[in-house]
């Protein structure tokens, strides 16, 4: 199924933020999968969401987890277009999304936060 957890974590503004929050989930062994930063916010797709979470709030960084779609896709050009289309078809909007690694040769995965998960898991399940 298409669905996983991300974290998200509150980032102060100054050198060294990033470097806190990535040493911190690598102290506790837990692997990040996707990331994305923008906005104060850092976006991780982590292997265990709720390790990496107590984690963070050991550190005095606010983290939080949420319910996001994950799709494996190929990595070839046009694959992102025609997952979106096919969201976009079915009135599904796409509020924000990043990409990571994948463990499959060929393969690539996009993280999206969409309007309404359970029909946008069905779509691209």
């Amino acid at each position: 199924m298409p669905r996983a957890k991300q974290l998200t974590v509150q980032l102060a503004n100054k050198p060294g933020t990033l470097a806190q929050v990535a040493q911190a989930l690598g102290k506790a062994r837990v692997n990040m999968r996707a990331l994305a930063v923008f906005e104060g916010r850092a976006k991780i797709i982590a292997e265990d969401p709720a390790k990496g979470r107590d984690a963070l709030q050991k550190e005095g960084l606010y983290a939080s987890i949420e319910d996001c779609l994950t799709v494996d896709m190929l990595d070839q050009p046009g694959s992102l277009g025609d997952i979106c289309a096919r969201l976009a078809e079915a009135g599904i909007n796409i509020d924000y999304a990043y990409t990571g690694i994948t463990r499959s040769a060929g393969k690539a995965v996009v993280v999206m936060v969409v309007s309404d998960l359970d029909k946008a898991a069905k779509i691209v399940g």
